[in-house]
């Protein structure tokens, strides 16, 4: 395991407990990614599903109703989803045995923690049979605006837009669709921010805040620029490609 995926697996172990609740975004995410792939491919009824980084479920749960015979959940820290029968491959994505000849595999919100997504956009695209879908979202580089813009450097390695996901199929696939999600969430204030960046584990590759001092001068920074009627805002960007193998 390298040291990014180390820090990583350590960071979402961390968050589990609070991840589900405090993850709304990341539920809408996956939600939309669903219904992204259903818009575009509205007659697939896949049989073998293949679902890398599941965390807490949020696309899982999207996948389920679609009662695919065989299921496989991959995660670094892959704790059984309660009542969800599958195949669970534990470990990093970038080297976890992977099955083949499935109809879909798909991927919300975990793409952006890998520091190689080429490597792993081919291995996903490698186990789908012709006929079937690759669904992915990752987190765009415009992804959290007001933290960027104030020097702060909590994101993680490998942000993409529906582009350069695209731009990294391998021959004969036809993208089927492509693009990027805002969402806007608010809180109190900037110290409530902080806490719901620890509790999503969203955090695992920042840089930490050497003084209080530091952490008080960033949090007044963030107030008093972002602060409106409903408090200050965190914006989400979220890209997301869907797309089909054709031979």
């Amino acid at each position: 395991m390298s040291t990014l995926t180390g820090r990583v697996a350590r960071s979402f172990a961390r968050s589990r407990e609070s991840y589900g609740d405090a993850a709304l975004a990341q539920r809408q995410i996956a939600a939309s990614l669903f219904m992204a792939y259903r818009r575009i491919a509205p007659e697939h009824h896949p049989a073998r599903v293949l679902e890398a980084g599941y965390g807490s479920g949020h696309l899982t749960e999207q996948l389920l109703p679609l009662r695919p015979a065989r299921l496989w959940l991959n995660d670094l820290n892959a704790v059984a989803l309660p009542g969800v029968a599958a195949t669970y491959l534990p470990g990093d994505i970038a080297d976890v045995g992977l099955p083949t000849a499935v109809d879909l595999a798909a991927s919300a919100s975990m793409i952006q923690w890998v520091s190689d997504p080429a490597q792993v956009i081919a291995r996903l695209c490698g186990t789908v049979a012709p006929g079937g879908y690759l669904a992915v979202s990752g987190f765009s580089p415009a992804h959290f605006p007001e933290l960027r813009a104030l020097g702060s450097q909590a994101g993680a390695p490998s942000y993409m837009t529906g582009e350069t996901m695209a731009a990294l199929l391998p021959p004969g696939w036809r993208i089927g669709g492509l693009g990027a999600w805002r969402i806007s969430c608010h809180f109190p204030n900037a110290l409530a921010v902080l806490k719901h960046l620890r509790a999503t584990g969203v955090n695992g590759c920042a840089g930490q805040f050497r003084t209080p001092g530091a952490m008080q001068d960033f949090m007044m920074r963030y107030e008093s620029t972002y602060r409106g009627e409903q408090g200050v805002p965190l914006t989400y960007v979220a890209s997301w490609l869907v797309a089909e193998k054709r031979d």
